[in-house]
């Protein structure tokens, strides 16, 4: 009997011990238990004039909404120098000339998933989720550090853009990526300065 209660002693005062040291150990947040890995980006801006379907338009908010040519539901605001959006009608085709943000992110990540996630990035054929959000790849064709410009092609096809690095941010980019790098294009759309109907 007394073998038992020694033994029951021992159990109760460990774990008793063991409490203790977990109350005195400073409390870990989340976050310093799980790292995200910061994925670098720069912005560019540009202007893009495309052949899309008008979804609708309302001319009394002076709002667009529109399918882009990668498929992407787009709606924007509209200049008050556009004075035809009353002529434009829904479910047709119209040329239309918008300001969008291009921000590209590193592909350079390290960790768990990264290996998938770049995959996931380069297949020719993006996901709907991608479209939806305006990210894309695209591939670099061209680096000129004497100009501080950087040359890229959509991974989808199209015409090669050129964006000028005026900014230090940008210009040390241009400095970590090579001719032939697959880098994470997304877009954020701002607003139409010029709409046609396409003929």
């Amino acid at each position: 009997m007394t073998i038992r209660s020694t033994k029951l002693t021992a159990v109760f005062s460990l774990f008793a011990a063991v409490l203790a040291v977990g109350m005195s150990l400073p409390e870990r947040q989340a976050s310093a238990q799980v790292k995200a890995v910061p994925r670098e980006g720069v912005a560019f801006n540009d202007t893009v004039t495309q052949r899309v379907k008008i979804e609708s338009v309302d001319p009394e908010s002076r709002t667009v909404a529109f399918t882009s040519t990668t498929g992407q539901l787009v709606i924007l605001p509209v200049t008050d120098s556009v004075t035809n959006l009353a002529a434009i009608e829904d479910n047709s085709m119209a040329n239309v000339t918008y300001t969008e943000v291009i921000t590209m992110l590193n592909l350079r990540q390290k960790g768990p998933g990264s290996q998938l996630a770049r995959r996931d990035q380069m297949d020719t054929k993006p996901n709907a989720t991608d479209v939806e959000a305006g990210r894309f790849t695209l591939t670099v064709v061209g680096v000129d550090l004497a100009k501080n410009t950087v040359s890229v092609i959509d991974g989808r096809g199209g015409a090669v853009r050129t964006y000028a690095a005026n900014t230090i941010a940008k210009q040390d980019m241009l400095k970590k990526i090579k001719v032939g790098d697959v880098v994470i294009g997304m877009t954020t759309p701002l607003l139409v300065t010029a709409i046609a109907p396409a003929r």
